[in-house]
């Protein structure tokens, strides 16, 4: 699974733990045992720990949802940002497709593909809508210059140095 979705999951399972233990049932059985014990002092305790474990669990539930609560928010596009993003990338596709049209595959069209692709408002339109430019491009770029690095190590270390 995703490690995107790894946070989600976590806290689905958190959801159920403290779900199941504070079921009306499963709290009730936890009283009527204590007070079978006919200890009133042992009674006492055995609610305030009850009561303490609930309010541990309110606050942990309250945490779950302002988990969901983020989750939801990150997720959800404003209409202001829907009228900018289409807005402004319509131009950008338009650019970018005249680019990839042309047939002109030269350094300064390439050059001009990567500028309209990382300008402020691309960035900011394909965050709005979820694109992760890290995983994208940063993890391949990467990948790349590690490539290309190993490679001119490799080809130098195989040329004999050079005379004085």
């Amino acid at each position: 699974m995703s490690d995107m979705y790894s946070p989600l999951v976590e806290t689905a399972v958190r959801l159920a733990e403290v779900t199941v233990r504070n079921t009306a049932e499963g709290i009730s059985t936890r009283i009527r045992a204590k007070k079978e014990t006919k200890n009133d002092k042992e009674t006492i305790n055995a609610l305030d720990e009850i009561i303490n474990d609930l309010i541990a669990d309110k606050n942990e539930l309250i945490q779950i949802s302002n988990f969901y609560k983020n989750e939801l928010a990150m997720q959800t596009i404003s209409d202001e940002d829907i009228e900018y993003i289409t807005t402004n990338i319509i131009p950008v596709i338009s650019v970018l497709m005249e680019q990839n049209t042309s047939g002109n595959k030269n350094p300064e069209s390439i050059i001009n593909s990567f500028c309209t692709i990382f300008s402020v408002e691309t960035i900011k339109i394909l965050q709005l809508i979820g694109f992760n430019y890290k995983e994208a491009i940063g993890m391949p770029l990467t990948e790349l210059v590690k490539f290309w690095i190993e490679s001119n190590i490799k080809k130098n270390s195989a040329t004999p140095p050079r005379k004085k």
